[in-house]
């Protein structure tokens, strides 16, 4: 397992969150968050950084750049995602206001591998409609946008056809306060869903139909202390949790390990201990089957963390 800091954290931006990975078409990697005096402080901006695998193993980090700077307004919760024609889009919000149901839900695309970029589009006029984790190219062709409601703390998944020119919403209406649902499409086509909670444990819920409509949500065993999670599903069908062990504080982080569908955790490891901040994990399985994980590193940088399955199962 190979852990790096993607840059050193900046005196102008002192503050730096809520970290998004993806994989380019040539292996590349592409990472952005959001940085700023405080969050949600009117100069928090986006930053991407790109990297390439170097022969020792590292992955070599490029000076992050800003990529998205309101003027007077933070914007924040970047996502990214490559769609299957090579299309990476940033999901990302821009606050009207001074906090986060006020935010309004953007997107920019790049053809280029993150070189250029659109110019931002509205997506939805509906305040405090946000991103936290990153969409899924269902078997059936369709993409899902997990996103959630942050006015009224519920989960909500947008559904596309046409490849993200139109989108359906879908509101899980529940009692509980849920948001940023992590999702994952199973062997049998069903659709997993964790999510952070209020309620000190990570919530389930399963979908069967694409994401249109979701069982009443319940909770795991796993601790939340009311922190984003992450869960992706491996080539061969194990499921990759990152999380807080904790149901107080967001340290430590650790991903939890379950060899089948099942999520039977079998295996609990720590990316991170002791005090302070290790949180937002952002999971990603690249093309080489190895697993990757970025991360907020105690609000003062992002912190990358690569590994394989024999790490996962306690090698």
């Amino acid at each position: 397992m190979v852990k790096q800091d993607i840059f050193e954290p900046m005196p102008s931006h002192p503050m730096a969150h809520a970290s998004t990975l993806t994989e380019l078409p040539d292996g590349k990697l592409l990472c952005a968050f959001y940085a700023g005096t405080y969050e949600t402080a009117p100069d928090q901006a986006i930053f991407i950084a790109q990297a390439r695998k170097r022969a020792d193993g590292f992955w070599e980090w490029t000076s992050p750049c800003k990529l998205i700077d309101t003027p007077r307004k933070a914007d924040g919760n970047p996502v990214l995602f490559t769609s299957p024609e090579g299309t990476v889009w940033l999901f990302f919000v821009t606050l009207q206001g001074t906090g986060w149901s006020s935010s309004l839900l953007f997107a920019v695309k790049s053809l280029d591998g993150g070189e250029t970029w659109s110019e931002p589009q509205l997506l939805s006029a509906v305040r405090g409609t946000m991103p936290r984790t990153k969409p899924l190219v269902l078997r059936d062709g369709a993409w899902l946008l997990p996103l959630y409601d942050e006015i009224h703390w519920r989960p909500i998944f947008w559904r596309s056809e046409d490849n993200g020119r139109t989108w359906r919403e879908f509101v899980v209406q529940t009692r509980r306060q849920l948001i940023q649902p992590a999702v994952v499409e199973l062997s049998d086509g069903k659709l997993l869903a964790y999510c952070r909670s209020t309620s000190g444990r990570i919530f389930r819920m399963v979908s069967e139909d694409g994401g249109c409509h979701w069982s009443e949500p319940e909770p795991t065993y796993l601790p939340n202390p009311n922190s984003a999670v992450d869960l992706v599903r491996l080539p061969d069908g194990g499921l990759v949790l990152a999380f807080n062990d904790s149901v107080d504080k967001r340290t430590p982080l650790s991903i939890a390990y379950s060899p089948d569908e099942n999520e039977q955790w079998t295996v609990i490891r720590d990316l991170e201990v002791g005090d302070g901040e290790f949180s937002y994990p952002c999971l990603l399985v690249t093309s080489d089957g190895s697993i990757h994980c970025v991360y907020t590193y105690r609000r003062k940088t992002i912190r990358h963390a690569a590994f394989g399955q024999e790490w996962l199962r306690g090698g």
